[in-house]
């Protein structure tokens, strides 16, 4: 039973021509299995200046600041964070202006000068237009305030800044993974390699990357600088990898939305507790939502099946990860890439950095190299700042 979680070289080839084939898709057409959501943000000028308002809101907390970008990766977080529990409507009823009020709140108390950039890491589901504005697509993570869907988050939270007698700047609007991305890129910005990847392997698991305006055939027609790469949110949790097993199945039987998010419920920090529990149901003391330690302190106690489980879900977790890395370096051109990675999984476990890097290793077979880079604290923070003053 436990032999089927062991993917084999032929297997993991398998999965990364699969993604590399979805990616294309969806960078060529809406609606696809791997939405690939265009940012409309370049990656950050290396030399890139400036001081901008900062707004970081997703999950349970959200949180501001005035972050200052001297060039050369060199970064200071001049005022704040300030932060405080999202009002998500679950205790109480909330309207959408005391939730965007809340978030205006924050920046208030920055007291930051007129006209500042402003910049929106927006961690819901949202479609980015070359505005740079998002439209909320559909609440996630228990939030449900009514009369946000379908509306552009930046304009309403700029509306509730004035509100509170401020006169903010332009704003870019970005999720969490494009975030990172960007905010590695500031910190990176005399990197070592010419590729960067941007990677959350966490609760759940995305990836954002750079691609060519050519590359994305369903926006040729924006007005986008031919020499300049957009970062683009892949969505990549989405993906229906090859290779799952029947006990996957069972676990996407009984989610919240079965039939989504197929790579993300066999490699996430959520999920891979309900696959042990599927595989080991007689588990004395166990229970799934307490999360992915679990697995890594069965793994090392060594005992029986349910250790050797926990084992081969954590190395399962991490050579899907590593596949799916290369999938979207081949569409990079030639030279070594840097990994962004952030997440409670891929640095809550000590063994699954080094099983990525040498999973990749494999599949790369010397065409080039990959190394994992661990984000700095604030990375978002940074990243909406380099998106704000990008212009």
């Amino acid at each position: 039973m436990l032999e089927k979680f062991e993917l084999t070289q032929d297997q993991l080839e398998d999965i990364r021509d699969a993604l590399r084939g979805r990616i294309q898709e969806g960078l060529a057409a809406s609606g696809r299995e791997i939405k690939a959501l265009p940012a409309f943000l370049p990656y950050p000028d290396p030399e890139l200046k400036g001081t901008a308002t900062v707004v970081d809101a997703g999950g349970t907390n959200m949180r501001a600041a005035l972050v200052q970008l001297k060039g050369g990766g060199e970064v200071e977080v001049v005022a704040g964070p300030i932060k405080d529990s999202i009002p998500d409507g679950r205790e109480q009823r909330v309207t959408a202006e005391q939730f965007f009020q809340a978030q205006a709140e924050l920046v208030r108390k920055l007291a930051p000068p007129p006209k500042l950039p402003l910049g929106y890491c927006f961690s819901y589901p949202a479609e980015t237009l070359p505005t740079k504005d998002a439209r909320l697509l559909r609440w996630t993570k228990g939030v449900d305030i009514p009369g946000v869907e379908g509306t552009m988050v930046g304009a309403r939270l700029q509306e509730a800044i004035r509100r509170a007698g401020l006169e903010p700047g332009p704003v870019s609007v970005m999720n969490d993974t494009v975030a990172s991305l960007l905010g590695g890129g500031v910190v990176h910005a005399r990197g070592q390699v010419p590729h960067y990847i941007g990677l959350i392997v966490g609760t759940g698991t995305n990836m954002a990357a750079l691609f060519s305006i050519d590359q994305i055939s369903k926006v040729a027609a924006a007005d986008w600088p031919a020499d300049k790469k957009m970062c683009i949110n892949l969505e990549s949790g989405n993906f229906h990898p090859p290779h799952l097993t029947e006990w996957d199945d069972q676990v996407d039987a009984s989610s919240d939305q079965p039939g989504t998010q197929r790579f993300e419920k066999a490699v996430s920090g959520y999920y891979l507790p309900f696959l042990l529990e599927v595989l080991c149901p007689d588990l004395p003391g166990f229970d799934p939502r307490k999360g992915t330690q679990q697995l890594v302190a069965l793994r090392e106690r060594g005992e029986g099946e349910a250790a050797e489980a926990a084992r081969l879900l954590l190395q399962r977790s991490a050579d899907l990860v590593a596949a799916a890395l290369v999938a979207v370096m081949d569409h990079y051109g030639p030279g070594d890439v840097g990994i962004l990675a952030e997440g409670s999984l891929i640095w809550g476990d000590p063994l699954y950095r080094d099983r990525v890097e040498a999973t990749m290793a494999r599949l790369l077979k010397g065409e080039r190299k990959a190394r994992i880079i661990e984000q700095r604290k604030d990375v978002n923070l940074i990243g909406a700042a380099g998106a704000a003053l990008s212009g």
